[in-house]
């Protein structure tokens, strides 16, 4: 299968961007990248808590096949459903985009071999978690702050840990990157991609996008803005500020070398310094 029309796999921790880079490939003329599916989470029953867990077909069916068998039958299936929006899109590529994709990337390899590219979508931590304090999302987040910590740590190092080892089919896009020179991020992601930037992909809602599970907020946006750069300061307690960049600087210094990846670049107030 030729690189350009491998699949296109997008995950990140909630709230760093996904959403975005979900309707900014979809703008593109050979790609479909349709809203979420929850096939993995559903599969493996991964949500904190669900009374009705035992009742779900998933469960249910585990009686009847091994889980290895079953995600063979129906991973098969998953992926056609893709093929076919694809191609009644008029498309000749598809891309999946959920964050919990980075957590499944064992499973998606099973499934499409070595012929797939992952994008992980990364941000600031500061920015990524004071969103997810703003949104709240009680049934698959945790509602304390370690857990939410542990959370992107959990979402970010999944990822990074397939670039080490996978590196020609992965690619990092930083949201900041992304928002403040949009055009140049684009180009350098499509072509590593092994596609071409399309113009339209920058007024990404002024092209057919199919509704469905996702941020809702994204359907409003008009164009690609760093508006919710920075945010943090009026959002996370100097409290919460201080205790999330004591735990997450180092990864966050480990994603990006040098320029605004690192933490100088973002201004931090002398209350989140160690």
């Amino acid at each position: 299968m030729s690189r350009e029309t491998w699949p296109i796999i997008i995950g990140g921790c909630h709230r760093s961007g996904t959403s975005l880079v979900r309707r900014i490939l979809n703008a593109h003329s050979r790609i479909y990248c349709g809203p979420e599916m929850k096939f993995f989470r559903d599969f493996y029953g991964d949500y904190p808590s669900d009374p009705l867990s035992h009742f779900r077909f998933i469960a249910t069916a585990r009686a009847v096949l091994p889980e290895e068998d079953l995600l063979g039958l129906f991973g098969r299936t998953f992926v056609v459903l893709h093929e076919r929006a694809a191609t009644r899109a008029g498309k000749r590529r598809w891309a999946d985009k959920t964050p919990e994709n980075v957590l499944y990337i064992a499973e998606w390899q099973r499934l499409l071999g070595d012929c797939w590219m992952f994008v992980h979508v990364v941000r600031n931590p500061l920015d990524t978690l004071a969103s997810i304090k703003e949104a709240k999302f009680p049934r698959v987040i945790p509602t304390d702050l370690a857990g939410r910590i542990a959370l992107y740590h959990r979402y970010t190092q999944a990822g990074v840990d397939f670039g080490v080892t996978h590196p020609d089919r992965y690619y990092r896009l930083f949201y900041e990157e992304l928002v403040l020179s949009p055009e140049r991020a684009l180009e350098s992601l499509m072509r590593r991609l092994s596609e071409t930037f399309e113009p339209c992909q920058l007024a990404f809602n002024e092209m057919p996008q199919q509704g469905g599970l996702e941020d809702p907020k994204i359907a409003h946006t008009s164009r690609i803005h760093s508006e919710s750069m920075r945010r943090w300061p009026t959002v996370l307690t100097a409290d919460e500020a201080r205790v999330i960049w004591n735990e997450t600087r180092d990864l966050w210094a480990r994603l990006g070398p040098d320029g605004y990846y690192a933490p100088s670049r973002f201004d931090l107030d002398v209350h989140v310094a160690s």
